[in-house]
């Protein structure tokens, strides 16, 4: 049995529960990829049942499969037989033919933000941020794609672009696939990811920036700080600090040779390390050991 746990919400964790519960033990090796990092760390919020559970289920599988070695360990908590580290991979969706466009320091520094829009993303520091050289009077876009978590969290986050006076410096995508995901990444000149979310394990959408040649201003939080190359690639920042996001924006904007540098970096980083092929191998080599 191959099987992603989720960690949170705890619906989530109680969903994969009653999967688990009947079809587990018909298997005589389980793999568990933790995709969704921390499950060992939200355990402790569970009640006495609740817990009695999660080991029942998750206990002592012969492999567990962690997508970072910054990441809560989830397979030595759950005693694992076989522990092991392997980042994702994804498909190359960047346009054949297409050549990149670097920021050239004369024209509006455009800004792309995508994932969910729940605060533990970021993306409420990152807009801070922007508004602080925005003040400086920096020509800047910031675009962020995604759907919001709530209705109520929506409204907040327009009425901070208000006060920012921000409205002709901001554009929400919504969720955006395809041809209209391809023209933000495009359209980009950096990309921004500082997350602090609590399932956090690697962050893909760093590594379609990376495909796009796009360098990554992103969060020292747990496995982006395995794909982020800090001064190579793009910089890690501390989490929830909107000061050093526009330190690091306000530095590249007056240095766009360095935004060229790191985003032809991050590309060979990311057919390197990154890639589908490199991921399939990689994740073969793993379930071998199985059989080992």
């Amino acid at each position: 049995m191959y099987y992603p746990p989720s960690n949170a919400p705890k619906t989530s964790v109680y969903r994969d529960i009653i999967i688990l519960l009947p079809t587990r033990f018909l298997f005589k090796k389980t793999i568990f990829h933790f995709h969704a990092a921390g499950l060992s760390e939200e355990y402790f919020s569970f009640n006495k049942w609740g817990k009695y559970l999660i080991n029942l289920v998750y206990n002592k599988p012969e492999l567990s499969v962690a997508n970072s070695r910054f990441n809560p360990d989830d397979g030595l908590f759950f005693q694992s037989k076989i522990n092991s580290f392997l980042a994702y991979g994804i498909p190359n969706t960047y346009p054949k033919d297409t050549k990149k466009v670097f920021f050239d320091g004369n024209g509006v520094l455009n800004i792309l933000f995508v994932g969910l829009l729940n605060s533990t993303k970021g993306e409420g520091f990152l807009l801070e941020a922007v508004g602080l050289l925005v003040n400086k009077n920096y020509k800047i876009k910031l675009r962020i794609a995604g759907v919001f978590e709530t209705d109520d969290y929506k409204e907040k986050f327009f009425a901070r672009v208000h006060e920012l006076k921000m409205e002709d410096h901001f554009e929400h995508l919504g969720v955006i696939t395809g041809d209209s995901k391809n023209q933000a990444f495009l359209k980009a000149d950096i990309f921004c990811f500082p997350s602090f979310f609590v399932s956090e394990s690697l962050g893909v959408v760093i590594l379609e920036a990376m495909q796009y040649k796009l360098p990554v201003i992103a969060t020292r939080w747990r496995g982006i700080q395995s794909i982020v190359a800090d001064n190579e690639s793009g910089y890690l920042v501390d989490i929830k600090n909107e000061h050093q996001i526009a330190d690091k924006i306000e530095y590249l904007i007056n240095h766009p040779e360095i935004i060229k540098q790191f985003g032809i970096r991050g590309n060979d980083l990311f057919y390197e390390k990154y890639s589908l092929p490199v991921y399939l191998k990689s994740i073969e080599h793993e379930f071998y050991k199985l059989n080992s």
